[in-house]
């Protein structure tokens, strides 16, 4: 589908390589961040409406950069992504503002259906925000 703009969090630069390359070839724009310090940063200039943040983050851990994330961002669509499930509650991550929950290793293409249903949503909130039904 393509046209949009993702951010990917996680410590690991083999995971931040292979979804930048795979969200790439797909059409979408692609930040990193390897910490939630970085990814603070990175959304104070860049519109990133898709976001997947890693759980077990050095420093701050993902649900409370998720928490953070939603202070501003109420629309955009967060999604959770661990390794180590045994340590984090789905219960806790839809809390924190996730939408989805992914438990590592996951398929790249499980990641693209997700990617381009969330744009999908966010096309028709935007298209009811700009042209309000009845009108």
């Amino acid at each position: 589908m393509g046209a949009g703009k993702i951010l990917v969090v996680d410590d690991e630069p083999s995971v931040r390589e292979l979804l930048s390359e795979a969200f790439g070839e797909a059409g979408y724009d692609v930040l990193l961040a390897e910490g939630g310090e970085q990814a603070l940063g990175i959304l104070q200039g860049e519109n990133a409406d898709v976001i997947f943040l890693d759980l077990k983050l050095f420093g701050m851990n993902g649900i409370e950069l998720c928490r953070q994330i939603r202070k501003d961002r109420p629309l955009s669509l967060i999604y959770a992504m661990t390794g180590w499930s045994a340590l984090f509650e789905v219960e806790e991550c839809r809390e924190a503002g996730f939408d989805d929950y992914f438990v590592k290793p996951v398929a790249t293409e499980v990641l693209l259906r997700a990617v381009d249903e969330a744009f999908e949503k966010l096309n028709r909130w935007k298209r009811r925000y700009i042209q309000p039904v009845g009108k």
